[in-house]
């Protein structure tokens, strides 16, 4: 017969110095771990089935509303493009009334320039030509000798002098003696016409008021009472 030896303990002593019972602590039955384990087990899986549930629950919700908020969707997007046409229809019309009220007011595109021009042309000198671009004008002219250039020089300081010209922008690009006689050039170097050419340059629109006395003062009493119906209608800025 064979005889058991006894477990060997190698922690005995050490717990007897310690103060400990000199058996070890005997284990939990291993019905009861497998019962905490299971619980906690089943635990974790109920709350992830529950997770899965609740968000497979909205994500259905979420889906019924965007179905619902669809027709209201393309609505906006309708609305939206609408708005921007109107915005390119009124940016479109705003820019062409714009236009049309510097067109109806603008002094240099009218009577009022003409007017103002033919004042302050020196006697004898004829002008042949006068060009009014967007933001200049080219003046072309004759004039006889003696004093053709002087006539010239006096026209030039007349414009720089001009409330609707530039002063610095007054330039004489081009003045050439043109006899039309031959038998003149032995009269000396001051004899037949003399053609030139002039430009300048108009200075920023002024404000309503000021536009508007300028009309008074050159007498354009049309201009100057459409001026005064645009302003009081707000299309001016």
């Amino acid at each position: 017969m064979s005889q058991v030896l006894p477990g060997l303990d190698l922690l005995r002593e050490r717990r007897l110095e310690l103060g400990l019972p000199a058996e070890p602590p005997q284990p939990p039955p291993a019905r009861r771990l497998l019962l905490i384990g299971s619980l906690v087990g089943g635990s974790i899986a109920l709350v992830t089935v529950g997770a899965s549930l609740l968000l497979k629950l909205q994500g259905m919700l979420l889906e019924q509303e965007l179905a619902r908020l669809a027709p209201v969707r393309g609505q906006v997007e309708s609305i939206e493009a609408e708005l921007a046409a109107d915005k390119i229809n009124l940016d479109r019309k705003t820019k062409g009334n714009d236009q049309l009220v510097r067109g109806l007011v603008t002094v240099r595109s009218g009577s009022a320039f003409l007017t103002d021009l033919a004042g302050r042309t020196p006697a004898e000198l004829q002008l042949s030509s006068v060009q009014v671009g967007k933001d200049d004008l080219q003046i072309k002219g004759r004039t006889g000798d003696p004093g053709a250039f002087e006539r010239i020089n006096a026209l030039m300081l007349s414009l720089k002098s001009s409330p609707l010209i530039d002063p610095a922008s007054v330039t004489l690009s081009r003045a050439i003696r043109n006899d039309t006689d031959p038998n003149q050039s032995s009269k000396g170097q001051e004899s037949g016409l003399v053609d030139f050419d002039l430009s300048a340059a108009f200075p920023p629109p002024p404000s309503s008021s000021v536009q508007l006395k300028q009309l008074q003062d050159l007498g354009a009493g049309g201009m100057a009472r459409r001026l005064e119906l645009l302003e009081e209608e707000g299309l001016l800025r």
